[in-house]
């Protein structure tokens, strides 16, 4: 009886000592890219007082202290804390040395209650496509890739004057195709987080895509062909010279070699008197006689009787010339 008497008078004591500070109200979690911080509000009778405040946090067994006699309505956590486990957080209110009670609160993972930030996304058009280069957000703790084991990209494009277009990629580095061409396009990217959990969005990005200077297949047949034409002929040609070439080589330096006694017998002077005296005797004196030629012409009727004689006397006269030359040789 008297101990339950004592007990009972301390309680009172204590609901007493409580009493005379206020607790913290409103606490609430703040969880932005795998970071966490602990906010309240200050008790509605803080008007002129200098309160202090005193946060901490649970895992398993025990609370471990993070904040201790702060100012501010805030304690961060984000050091203290995985991305996978549930924790319970408290904050109690300290005025003058004294204290209020605990406020708790329960909080579930951070990776199911954080807020992913919005991806950054920049714009290139390269001849008629446009390139989408998306850039994750820098997360307090880890990455995403650690975190979440699938991640995906949805990528929501479009141009004034056409429906919107959706893609749901796994690269971060995208190709858009099939754009027409010298139009503005927009481009908005979310990050998908295990099929169920989003980012926030991206800003709207805009870009004027350019004209595609895409070959057409009929003139890249021609190319080839004509390709493969001036390199045969260029083969051919290579070959042939090489060949001329090395048959020259032959030629000039022939595989085959003269016996010795040849070499010898080319190499010195003949020894043949015959040959001695061909090469030493003069040229032999060669005989010639000199001869004319005359044409006959035609002779008039009337002149052909006064012309009758003349054949004989140039008869005589060819006569006494053979028999002069016949009487010289003999």
């Amino acid at each position: 009886m008297i101990l339950t008497l004592i007990t009972t008078t301390l309680l009172g004591f204590g609901s007493v000592f409580t009493d005379e500070v206020p607790p913290p109200q409103n606490l609430r979690i703040q969880s932005e890219n795998l970071g966490l911080v602990l906010e309240w509000d200050p008790p509605q009778t803080a008007t002129g007082k200098d309160f202090r405040y005193t946060a901490e946090y649970k895992s398993w067994a025990m609370f471990n202290l993070v904040c201790q006699n702060v100012s501010s309505l805030s304690c961060n956590f984000t050091k203290d804390v995985t991305p996978y486990g549930t924790y319970i957080f408290r904050v109690k209110t300290e005025l003058n040395g004294k204290s209020s009670v605990w406020i708790e609160i329960e909080c579930q993972p951070l990776e199911k209650i954080t807020v992913i930030g919005a991806p950054d996304v920049r714009l290139q058009s390269r001849r008629g496509t446009m390139e989408v280069d998306i850039t994750e957000p820098v997360l307090r703790k880890s990455n995403l890739k650690d975190v979440y084991g699938n991640i995906f990209y949805r990528i929501r494009y479009w141009t004034e004057g056409t429906p919107e277009k959706e893609e749901l990629v796994e690269q971060s580095r995208v190709m858009l195709m099939n754009l027409l061409p010298e139009m503005r396009y927009c481009v908005e990217v979310v990050i998908v987080l295990d099929h169920k959990k989003n980012s926030l969005p991206s800003n709207i990005t805009c870009e004027m895509n350019t004209a595609s200077d895409e070959v057409e297949s009929w003139l890249i047949a021609v190319v080839l062909l004509v390709s493969f034409l001036v390199t045969l002929i260029s083969v051919l040609l290579i070959s042939l010279a090489v060949w001329s070439g090395y048959r020259g080589i032959r030629f000039l330096h022939p595989r085959a070699k003269l016996p010795e006694h040849f070499k010898q017998y080319l190499s010195e002077r003949p020894s043949s008197s015959i040959l001695l005296a061909m090469q030493i005797s003069a040229q032999p004196k060669e005989l010639y006689h000199e001869f004319s030629i005359i044409t006959a012409q035609e002779i008039p009727p009337e002149s052909k009787q006064k012309e009758s004689s003349k054949p004989t006397l140039l008869n005589a006269d060819m006569k006494h010339v053979c028999s002069e030359q016949e009487g010289k040789q003999s």
